[in-house]
């Protein structure tokens, strides 16, 4: 029998409920040591302690499976709160179910001995609210829920083992993505060109296109294995990268940025975000000094709004493109929200989150 065999046998209902039945009748077991209405030497292999095992292990696997349905609709239903309310709630509807569950058995145990054995011990226990008989009960209980608990937190363990080793990949594959395609190979060989122009006509433009290429990559070297930066340093690096792009365009593109101190200060994006959502724009519209593309960045409540003029390059395949996509990744991995793409007939709008000094972060 091989790994996956052995695991199969494992998880099967059968091998669930054989190992519940087992520890329900060694728990009767021990129950029934402290039952006044067996002798002390009883016989375990008398009808009666048999009939009482059966019946404990009956009751116990109707309870132990109300335990378990109880904690996954708990877990089902109650997600719009935070994990503390949500555990608080599942012990106490877990007590709760226990008590009545602790009832139901005391009162399954005195009819059983009244109609079977004509024995009224039990039932005057149970008609008193007898401690011993309560405690008992609730003890079995118990232990139902501790090894349900065990099996419970085990399971979730591994998820979430597996879920870290997922994202973890995911993650990583999202970091050399962004390496690909923060700034298209194309961009740096059309920078060289356009530096190499510039030589012959200005030394002092030249230098300072020099800084600002090398600003850029600089930029992309340090913070390629960072998951956000602050609003104010990507602005930055989006100054370096629209210097390149003005100079290589003149005129036809006009940046247009409105962000709060306070924003740039405290909010948060994934590094190179703004960039390569400038740098979409340019790639999908047409635009030219008589008719320049405007790229407009502004703060809107809790999230950066980025739009531009829509006018679609002819010959291009339509999409979201490379970019957009890795943006909304990097979102996925790191927080809660998610990015928001609207495209009207006149204009791309990109509403990008705002992740308030890593809050929201997970990573």
């Amino acid at each position: 029998m091989n790994a996956t065999q052995v695991e199969a046998v494992f998880q099967s209902k059968i091998f669930k409920y054989g190992i519940r039945a087992v520890v329900l009748f060694i728990f009767s077991i021990i129950f029934k040591s402290f039952d006044l209405t067996f002798p002390k030497n009883f016989n375990p292999f008398l009808f009666r302690a048999q009939a009482f095992s059966l019946m404990f292990v009956l009751v116990g696997l109707v309870a132990w499976e109300g335990a378990v349905r109880v904690s996954k609709y708990v877990e089902q239903h109650v997600f719009n709160h935070n994990l503390s309310y949500k555990l608080l709630f599942l012990c106490f509807s877990l007590i709760v179910y226990g008590l009545l569950s602790s009832f139901l058995f005391g009162f399954c145990y005195s009819v059983f001995d009244i109609f079977l054995y004509h024995k009224y011990e039990a039932w005057n226990s149970f008609s008193s609210l007898s401690y011993d008989l309560y405690f008992g009960s609730f003890m079995f209980y118990l232990l139902i829920l501790a090894y349900s608990g065990i099996v419970f937190y085990y399971k979730n363990w591994k998820e979430s083992q597996l879920n870290a080793e997922r994202l973890m990949r995911e993650n990583i594959q999202a970091k050399y993505d962004v390496l690909k395609s923060q700034i298209d190979p194309h961009f740096f060989f059309n920078s060289l060109s356009v530096l190499t122009n510039l030589v012959y006509k200005s030394a002092d433009l030249s230098a300072e296109y020099i800084t600002q290429l090398a600003k850029s990559y600089r930029y992309i070297l340090d913070k390629k294995f960072e998951n956000l930066v602050s609003i104010r340093t990507e602005l930055e690096f989006l100054a370096s990268y629209s210097f390149l792009i003005r100079i290589r365009h003149q005129s036809s593109i006009v940046f247009n940025i409105d962000i709060d101190e306070e924003v740039r200060n405290r909010g948060m994006v994934p590094p190179a975000t703004l960039q390569m959502l400038v740098e979409n724009a340019v790639k999908h519209n047409r635009f030219s000094a008589n008719d320049p593309l405007h790229i407009n960045i502004k703060d809107v409540g809790d999230s950066l709004i980025v739009s531009n003029d829509l006018r679609k390059r002819t010959g291009l395949q339509h999409s979201i493109g490379v970019g957009l996509d890795n943006i909304s990744k990097r979102y996925e991995l790191t927080s809660d929200k998610r990015i928001e793409i609207t495209e009207t007939e006149y204009e791309f709008i990109v509403k990008v989150p705002i992740i308030n000094n890593y809050e929201d972060h997970h990573i």
